[in-house]
């Protein structure tokens, strides 16, 4: 039942949602008693087993023991009959969001009963042999594809913490020289090959791997980008950034080069003009040419023909130190 609490302010009931009462500083419940961790017995929300599913409850902690079931009885491939889609389903808080936290229709008499929820449920952790992963938790792919059919470890609650205290890796692909599978290496879960060397992990913020529009200045008013994008690789950037610094202190030289060849000609011509006819002139302005020749455009080219070797060793995807991550897409 939602909890009233009296609001002197207005001189009237004021209902809370579960969410509410936390930000007040309020604990949300749906019993009054349990104080110190004494036993609640009566619970309001009771789950809907499946014939072939062992429960072991206490309170409202599962731990289910069956076959693939995102939902209902007749749903996974548990329904389908397959002897191959063993789940371990450990679930606390059925159906916890629903009403905006208040629980499910029927709660307040103890006649709730409920299937399994992949959104509603407060936390969740799935095992499972045989399941559409990203389907059933409504999930963006990435750049994988949706995961069908595989073996496939799920965890949901509000937030979930990753703690190693010696580092945590997350790893993609088959093991290094597994026992029992020989040349051939290991497989799936089918005994399938896996055909990617290197599986792509996607870090997808926010469950959205789609585009965006954005404004993108006078000649480009408008640009349409992926929100999931390759990460970028530390060092190859590095030594992306640091050969463009060389080429930019080359062009930087040239430029000084040229200015000094100029003004060194102005004050020749300066100075011999009237002495001199046009001849010491036109000399003059020849060593001038041949010096920017020499120290600036030959400079130049050199400094462009740089600029194209870094354009395709960094930044082209067959270049050889492309510095996107092939296998590593962030949001």
């Amino acid at each position: 039942m939602p909890t009233k609490i009296y609001d002197n302010q207005n001189k009237k009931d004021k209902t809370l949602t579960a969410q509410q009462r936390v930000d007040a500083g309020q604990i949300p419940q749906y019993a009054e008693n349990g104080i110190f961790h004494t036993p609640i017995s009566a619970q309001s929300v009771h789950f809907k087993a499946c014939p072939d599913e062992y429960i072991i409850q206490n309170e409202g902690a599962y731990i289910v023991l069956g076959k693939d079931r995102p939902d209902t009885c007749a749903s996974g491939y548990g329904a389908m009959g397959s002897n191959r889609a063993n789940s371990i389903d450990l679930v606390v808080g059925r159906m916890s969001n629903a009403k905006k936290g208040e629980g499910p229709p029927g709660q307040e008499d103890g006649n709730a009963f409920v299937d399994n929820s992949m959104f509603a449920d407060a936390a969740r952790v799935l095992i499972s042999q045989l399941t559409d992963v990203d389907k059933h938790f409504g999930l963006a792919a990435g750049f994988t594809g949706p995961s069908i059919a595989r073996a496939s470890v799920a965890a949901k609650a509000d937030t979930i913490r990753l703690i190693g205290r010696e580092g945590v890796n997350i790893v993609t692909g088959e093991a290094l020289d597994p026992d029992g599978y020989g040349l051939t290496g290991e497989t799936n879960s089918m005994g399938g090959k896996i055909m990617v060397r290197a599986p792509q992990i996607n870090l997808i913020a926010g469950n959205h791997t789609g585009t965006y529009i954005t404004y993108g200045g006078i000649y480009h008013p408008l640009e349409t980008i992926r929100n999931l994008q390759p990460a970028v690789r530390g060092e190859l950037l590095r030594d992306a950034l640091l050969e463009i610094t060389d080429c930019m202190e080359d062009i930087f030289a040239t430029i000084v080069v040229m200015q000094i060849a100029g003004i060194i000609h102005n004050m020749i011509n300066g100075f011999l003009f009237p002495f001199t006819s046009w001849p010491a002139s036109l000399g003059n302005a020849a060593s001038y040419a041949a010096n920017l020749l020499e120290w600036g455009l030959n400079t130049q080219y050199q400094a462009r023909v740089n600029l194209n070797f870094i354009q395709f060793n960094y930044m082209n995807v067959a270049g050889y130190k492309y510095i996107c991550s092939r296998n590593v897409n962030i949001t």
